[in-house]
């Protein structure tokens, strides 16, 4: 029975380290996804909230915290809808983990988007920023 155990804690431990490292990594290239917003055909909605987009957000992305997605669910995404109309979304925040819980809310609401993880990611992908709201 010892050993039994032992290996279920050894396999949630890998589990919870895989998830760590791995789970919240982009889902596409930054450089080509920015290429397809720059030609019309995909937005980016960065998901962060006010403190964080103030030192900087991707060029010509949306700001729709998290925390309000969360909070009228059925308002955000019928607005999300209207503004990104046929394009691609491609979602990020800090890390990967609520671009991950805004993409669930949208796939719940029948819109497709892609999780571009985190924000720092992009930047070092070289992908021009703006000032935040």
């Amino acid at each position: 029975m010892k050993k039994i155990s032992n290996y279920l804690y050894i396999g949630l431990l890998g589990f919870f380290i895989f998830n760590f490292f791995f789970k919240n990594q982009a889902e596409a290239d930054a450089k080509k996804s920015y290429e397809n917003y720059k030609a019309g055909k995909a937005i980016f909605i960065d998901v962060r909230e006010e403190a964080e987009v103030k030192d900087g957000m991707i060029k010509g992305a949306l700001w729709i915290p998290l925390s309000k997605l969360e909070a009228d669910p059925i308002k955000e995404t019928k607005r999300i809808k209207q503004l990104t109309a046929e394009k691609e979304i491609f979602i990020y925040c800090r890390s990967g983990s609520r671009s991950g819980r805004a993409q669930s809310l949208l796939k719940e609401a029948g819109v497709s988007s892609v999780n571009m993880g985190g924000y720092s990611g992009l930047v070092n992908e070289s992908l021009p920023i703006q000032t935040g709201p």
